[in-house]
């Protein structure tokens, strides 16, 4: 006799059908969270001729760049210690390379820096820039010696990664930096032309640093600016990338072999590796959804879009476009006016800036003002461009 068969009710089919999806895309998840091998940094093909005020001890004074184009000029520290990093920009002016680390969560697992003569002896540190302060150190690595006018090539292990912070609407950028902890000379190309930081940042280079060395926890918000610099330091970066579908990434329990077998091969010290393929720079969070923007009463209106999949929080500052303006207003530290802001994920707000007594004043002169709005969130900044108009 044959046994009758019945159809599970259709919540139970729907459960099952349920199940097989979620099996059917564990393989997306787990393949979500493979570790990558990212190169970024200098390529270590120009020299490091950096000639510093204090020869020997090239932390005891650091550049500045004085109120006209050109003008540079160096103060005295007094230090022995100071950390550098650089980014470098191509012919658009859009960043080609710097020692950001990647958004996601992993470790710089090998540096390789280019020396000239008598080098200083260095370490390797991971700054952060969350919450808002740049920069606080998080970890450093074991000191190493450099070798005279060649790649120098080190392994370490220096957890590191950038995204979302802990707290809602937060996000943290994690920098590597070369610090230098005694007396000889840096790892950093001197392009020859500087103090060109209000115009076009076209095929410049831009490098920070502080002075002294921040120990392991210490913070400082006293970064210095100059381009024309080039700090000759290479890493490489194995960790998870953070996406929108993963925010949160957990990075690789061992990154020293995680990535083993992927990227550019490894170069002998001595000798120049291959031209990395740098990590995408962050983006700036916010867009300009106009190029106008009006001033009423005193007040200016921007229409701004938030560009991040999480809330987009930080400061807005005004400041001249271009100009002697603008030389003056880095120079004392002026501005035409500065605001907060906060956007939902993926929203757009009318984000109200007061103008300054210097902004007023500039506008009473012309109908149409050409600004820079820099834009600050998570220690990073952005510029963008906007006229204002009466």
């Amino acid at each position: 006799m044959p046994i009758a068969t019945r159809r599970p009710p259709r919540s139970a089919r729907s459960a099952v059908l349920l199940a097989v999806a979620v099996l059917a895309a564990l393989p997306c998840a787990a393949q979500a969270q493979q570790a990558v091998l990212a190169t970024n940094g200098s390529t270590l093909q120009p020299p490091a001729n950096l000639v510093l005020p204090g020869d020997a001890n090239q932390c005891a004074a650091r550049p500045y760049i004085g109120v006209s184009a050109g003008n540079i000029t160096f103060l005295s520290t007094g230090q022995t210690t100071c950390m550098w990093w650089s980014s470098q920009y191509g012919a658009d002016g859009s960043v080609i390379a710097n020692t950001y680390v990647p958004r996601g969560a992993g470790a710089v697992t090998r540096v390789r820096v280019r020396s000239g003569g008598a080098p200083a002896p260095l370490q390797f540190a991971i700054l952060s820039s969350g919450g808002g302060l740049c920069c606080t150190t998080k970890q450093v690595s074991a000191a190493v010696q450099p070798a005279a006018n060649q790649i120098s090539q080190f392994d370490v292990n220096l957890p590191a990664g950038s995204g979302v912070g802990d707290t809602p609407g937060s996000q943290f950028n994690d920098i590597l930096v070369v610090v230098a902890i005694g007396p000889g000379s840096l790892p950093v190309n001197d392009r020859g032309a500087h103090g060109f930081l209000f115009g076009s940042p076209a095929n410049q280079a831009q490098a920070s640093f502080l002075h002294p060395a921040l120990a392991l926890g210490a913070s400082n918000t006293d970064v210095g600016l100059m381009d024309g610099y080039e700090v000759l330091l290479q890493y490489d970066w194995c960790g998870v990338p953070m996406t929108g579908s993963n925010l949160r990434p957990v990075a690789p329990a061992n990154p020293q072999t995680a990535c083993l077998g992927q990227g550019p091969g490894v170069a002998p010290v001595g000798t120049a590796p291959a031209t990395p393929t740098p990590a995408a720079a962050a983006p700036s969070p916010l867009r300009a959804l106009a190029a106008l923007t009006a001033v009423r009463r005193n007040v200016a209106a921007l229409r701004m879009r938030c560009l991040l999949d999480t809330t987009c929080a930080g400061t807005l500052l005004l400041r001249p476009r271009s100009g002697a303006a603008a030389r003056v207003s880095a120079a004392k530290g002026t501005n035409y006016g500065s605001a907060r802001f906060r956007i939902k994920a993926r929203g757009t707000a009318t984000l109200r800036v007061r103008l300054s007594k210097a902004g007023r004043a500039a506008l009473r002169r012309k109908r149409q003002l050409p600004v820079e709005v820099l834009v600050s969130s998570g220690g990073s900044s952005w510029a963008l461009k906007l006229t204002l108009k009466r």
